[in-house]
């Protein structure tokens, strides 16, 4: 049975499987380098993903794909998200990735479809455009967290707590200027804050 191996990427986030040894014969490694996507003005920014076949068979990458996210993951600048391409056996290629969403969702799943099974990758979507400049911003401390968090503001309404998969964990009403998050039961790793006008700061838990 083909292995799947799921790989969390976010911003200071560097995985290296590389000192992985010995690789099995059915093996495929996707590894990202700092696959954390921003959004700054008009221009999306991707990172790099490294895909290497350590099977005994061609690699097939059907395509790429990310619900609520437009993908272009980019070879030798042919975008190979719609059509895919082979890869053969000890070959290593690196793919340009970008996303960009097509509505409001910030955080997805980027999935790199292959004939060894569908590889996945969390996506952070982080934006600055179309933000107004006197929208109050709220700050959120101590970071990294251990027992609880707190983040004070204005006008922050409904705050949304993520994990690093995009899932989303509590959502909270903030009826004053301040909330203390317990974030004692949270798995240590990178969280976010998200308030109810689409502001986001990351923090991270380690118990």
């Amino acid at each position: 049975m083909k292995k799947a191996l799921t790989l969390i990427a976010a911003i200071a986030l560097c995985l290296n499987l590389w000192a992985q040894f010995p690789f099995d014969d059915d093996q495929v490694i996707v590894t990202p380098d700092s696959l954390h996507f921003y959004f700054h003005g008009c221009s999306p920014h991707g990172g790099e993903v490294t895909i290497t076949n350590y099977t005994s068979d061609i690699l097939v990458i059907n395509r790429c794909y990310a619900e609520n996210f437009n993908v272009e993951c980019l070879y030798e600048g042919v975008n190979i998200a719609p059509t895919g391409m082979f890869v053969e056996i000890g070959e290593t290629i690196i793919l340009d990735t970008y996303a960009t969403p097509t509505g409001k969702d910030v955080y997805g799943t980027l999935c790199i479809d292959t004939d060894f099974g569908i590889y996945t990758i969390a996506i952070y979507y982080e934006t600055t455009y179309g933000v107004d400049e006197n929208t109050p911003t709220f700050n959120l401390a101590p970071n990294p967290a251990n027992g609880f968090v707190t983040i004070t503001g204005e006008n922050m309404g409904t705050v949304s707590v993520f994990n690093m998969l995009g899932q989303k964990m509590e959502e909270l009403l903030v009826e004053d200027k301040e909330l203390v998050i317990s974030t004692i039961r949270y798995p240590n790793g990178i969280y976010f804050v998200r308030s109810a006008n689409g502001e986001t700061k990351r923090f991270v838990i380690a118990h």
